[in-house]
């Protein structure tokens, strides 16, 4: 047995309002009080941290780690290097000549951020191939677009109804335009045309995600979209990425599938929902986005010349009675129940369906609510009247990249007061701040360091300034991704923080963002990583 104390370092320990360490000892995976007796034959190393500044490692507790790993081998569509339809093109063209077969793929493109100001069609994406299917999609993941031959192989025609939960865009004719509003259309067109990936594949498609995580400083993190029971089966899947050397703990989040039948889809088994990577719980989409207008708001979108909204005040996808059977699912197995909600008129109604529900699970909340865009102070309110208090999770790296589409979406006090991080944790501790990577337009969606900047500084891409009332201090910031954000799901073991009895995840950082200025603490790196006590290996640098 071996005991290692580390000194001569500083030390967040995840929460605020605690004292910085200086120190701190790991056995056995673990963090111990400095002063706990060793047993005869402990072998005791010191190493001397030379000044470092450490913190625990980080939870990003709303993402979409297959997406990520997607966005390996598809075309991002991203500034700075697509900026227009053309060079969006052209990005497709790069990639489809690295990949001669199959479907050429993108991701990551936001109309309000191309110079031309609008949703590329299937016309444009059959510029890019007439003979393979194009798909691309939109920042939000809510949406996509394909070309014409896509269509062709998936059926989908002037005749094709909407599916449930989205639609297919057309033209003035009434064909079909390329465009797949909302995850129904979007999950039509895969089922029906997208070739399914073998077990194999899959499972090698998430290692690459290992020297991602790494660099980021990341050891816990989500799937907030699973399709349980698909093939691969996603339990399964992750799993097995985990025994072959992916060093992360995941929480799975099923879509529900049930519809209004609370027996709709089978119950999970009891060694479903335990160790490092597990189902956490069951997911529901409440509404859209809002760089897509799609998210159900009180106050109608702003348009420009000519536009004209299908939904002016963006769709809720969500009824009560599925709502309810998804609850009563989520009750009889012990798990979460986590909805997709980013319109206040969404927040509105689910608070409604809430409010004479009583919490189901004692050690972690019942519900999750994401995103919460726009939730409103007289919301937050009626919340701290609730006997079910729910978690939230939140993306300041939304209206940081997507600043364009959120200008041009909502009025400027609606602007302003969307993403209210301040006010959301001064209520609640079980609060986390997360990237729902990689559902937005910036290139390197889940670094954490860009997202601290943008909470502390409350500044766009641009440098613009967005509800600078709403700005919190750099531990709050750093809590929302450690130790607050532990309490929004189940842990494997106590993580985010450093004290004893916890897991010794850690890392170490390029500086000490607490002396760093707040414009540049995007640009701090992570320099060092452990997982229960052993140092992990950073990829080396670009």
């Amino acid at each position: 047995m071996s005991r290692i104390h580390y000194k001569n370092l500083c030390a967040f320990p995840g929460r605020t309002g605690e004292p910085f360490l200086t120190e701190f000892t790991v056995e056995d995976g673990m963090f111990i009080a400095d002063d706990s007796p060793a047993p005869d034959g402990t072998e005791i190393v010191t190493i001397d941290m030379r000044g470092a500044f450490v913190m625990p490692a980080f939870i990003d507790a709303h993402a979409h780690p297959d997406g990520l790993a997607m966005t390996m081998g598809a075309a991002a569509c991203t500034p700075p290097t697509v900026r227009s339809i053309p060079e969006l093109q052209s990005a497709l063209r790069k990639m489809a000549a690295k990949n001669p077969e199959g479907w050429i793929e993108g991701w990551g493109y936001d109309e309000s951020l191309l110079a031309e100001g609008r949703t590329p069609l299937k016309g444009d994406l059959d510029q890019v191939s007439a003979d393979r299917p194009v798909f691309i999609r939109r920042s939000d993941y809510h949406s996509a677009v394909v070309n014409s031959k896509a269509l062709e192989v998936a059926g989908i025609d002037r005749n094709t109804p909407d599916p449930e939960g989205g639609a297919f865009g057309r033209d003035a004719n009434g064909e079909p335009d390329g465009r797949l509003i909302e995850l129904g259309a979007v999950r039509f067109l895969e089922a029906h045309a997208k070739p399914a990936k073998t077990f194999e594949s899959a499972v090698e498609s998430l290692l690459k995600l290992k020297d991602h995580y790494l660099s980021h400083g990341i050891l816990t993190t989500t799937n907030m979209m699973v399709m349980r029971g698909s093939d691969p089966e996603p339990l399964t899947l992750y799993r097995e990425a985990c025994c072959r050397g992916l060093p992360v703990d995941f929480n799975l989040y099923a879509v529900w599938q049930g519809g209004e039948d609370s027996s709709g889809m089978p119950d999970f088994r009891a060694d479903e929902l335990r160790g490092p990577v597990r189902y956490a719980g069951v997911k529901l989409f409440a509404d859209g986005s809002i760089s897509g207008k799609t998210a159900a708001v009180r106050n109608p979108y702003k348009t420009a010349e000519g536009e004209k909204l299908d939904y002016p005040c963006g769709m809720m996808t969500l009824e009560e009675p599925v709502f309810l059977a998804a609850l009563s699912y989520a009750r009889r197995n012990g798990v979460q129940l986590s909805i997709h909600i980013m319109g206040d008129r969404s927040i509105d109604a689910v608070l409604d369906w809430l409010s004479d529900v009583d919490p189901w699970l004692a050690d972690v909340p019942s519900v999750r609510l994401e995103h919460a865009s726009l939730l409103r102070p007289d919301q937050l309110e009626r919340i701290d009247q609730m006997r079910l208090k729910p978690a939230f999770t939140t993306q300041i790296i939304f209206p940081f990249a997507e600043w364009r589409s959120y200008r041009a979406s909502l009025s400027d006090a609606d602007f302003n007061a969307a993403y209210p991080v301040k006010s959301i944790a001064q209520r609640l501790d079980a609060f986390a701040l997360s990237s729902d990577a990689p559902c937005t337009t910036w290139a390197d969606p889940d670094s954490v360091f860009v997202s601290l900047a943008a909470a502390v500084t409350r500044r766009d891409a641009d440098d613009g300034v967005f509800g600078p009332d709403e700005a919190v201090s750099v531990g709050t910031a750093l809590a929302l991704y450690t130790g607050r954000a532990a309490l929004v799901m189940p842990e494997n073991g106590q993580i985010g923080v450093i004290e004893p009895g916890a897991r010794a995840n850690f890392i170490r950082l390029s500086g000490n963002p607490f002396m760093t200025a707040p414009s540049k603490l995007a640009e701090l790196r992570v320099t060092g990583i452990w997982r229960d006590g052993a140092k992990l290996e950073l990829p080396k640098a670009d």
